[in-house]
């Protein structure tokens, strides 16, 4: 290839080159995650009202459990906060689920009422046939192994 049409592409490549840039900057896409509102007013933890408790066994050996857990958000101003397992009494697996809720009864909130659906792995060591239940917050799950 001769050096003039080497030369006669270069607009080209400058003029596409430009386009990109520009088409980027002006794009109303912005790539940073957003970060969740930080609220202003108070707020403490409590624990989630529970909506639906639903075992999930995996088709693995051995079986792979978990629990799939809908609770509630009872207004705009609540926030999913964690659902984390909290130890086992006897046979019985505790998991804690938690939102974030105002601290100040002067705040105003939508009355909105939301679904968060959270999965919890539970793992493998079940013995098959034994009666297991798992607990969260004030619903319960029993289940036997397979």
């Amino acid at each position: 290839m001769s050096r003039r049409p080497r030369l006669a592409v270069l607009p080209f490549v400058a003029a596409l080159v430009a386009l990109a840039l520009l088409t980027a900057a002006c794009s109303d896409r912005d790539l940073r995650p957003i970060p969740s509102p930080s609220p202003t007013y108070r707020t403490k933890i409590e624990p989630a009202p529970i909506h639906n408790l639903e075992l999930i066994i995996r088709e693995s050996f051995p079986p792979q459990y978990a629990v799939k857990i809908t609770s509630g958000l009872p207004s705009g101003c609540h926030q999913f906060d964690r659902a984390e397992p909290d130890g086992w009494r006897g046979s019985t697996l505790i998991i804690r689920v938690t939102n974030i809720a105002p601290d100040d009864p002067d705040v105003a909130c939508d009355t909105l009422y939301r679904f968060v659906d959270t999965v919890v792995e539970l793992g493998t060591d079940f013995v098959p046939r034994q009666r297991y239940a798992v607990q969260v917050n004030e619903r319960r799950l029993d289940f036997t192994a397979q």
